[in-house]
């Protein structure tokens, strides 16, 4: 990876983390923020980057893998919301990592061939 793809790609988050920012602090609760901030911001900066340094054809596995991981992270979010107050918070929390990884591993060996 040359310097110059690695400047544009810091650029390209850059300006994606300041808008998925301004969208997280526009919504309520603000405690969104930072979760609308990071990982899309991240995930797009990626994928473009990947398109022009290599083509659309090689995004496919990347954009697979983000949406089998987000699967997973919806599971963990739901179970959370229900575990953590019965169950306590690490409890809780070790339990909705569990689904997450059952969620996201088992379609990832379903849908991967």
């Amino acid at each position: 990876m040359s310097i110059l793809s690695v400047l544009v790609k810091a650029i390209v988050g850059g300006v994606a983390v300041v808008g998925f920012a301004a969208l997280g602090t526009a919504g309520h609760p603000k405690r969104f923020a930072g979760l609308f901030a990071a990982a899309p911001s991240v995930a797009l900066a990626s994928l473009a980057m990947t398109v022009a340094l290599k083509g659309p054809a090689a995004t496919v596995p990347y954009a697979q893998g983000m949406l089998i991981g987000s699967a997973g992270m919806l599971a963990y979010c739901l179970l959370s919301l229900y575990l953590i107050d019965r169950l306590h918070a690490l409890a809780g929390s070790i339990l909705s990592w569990l689904a997450w990884l059952a969620v996201a591993g088992g379609l990832y060996l379903a849908l991967e061939r």
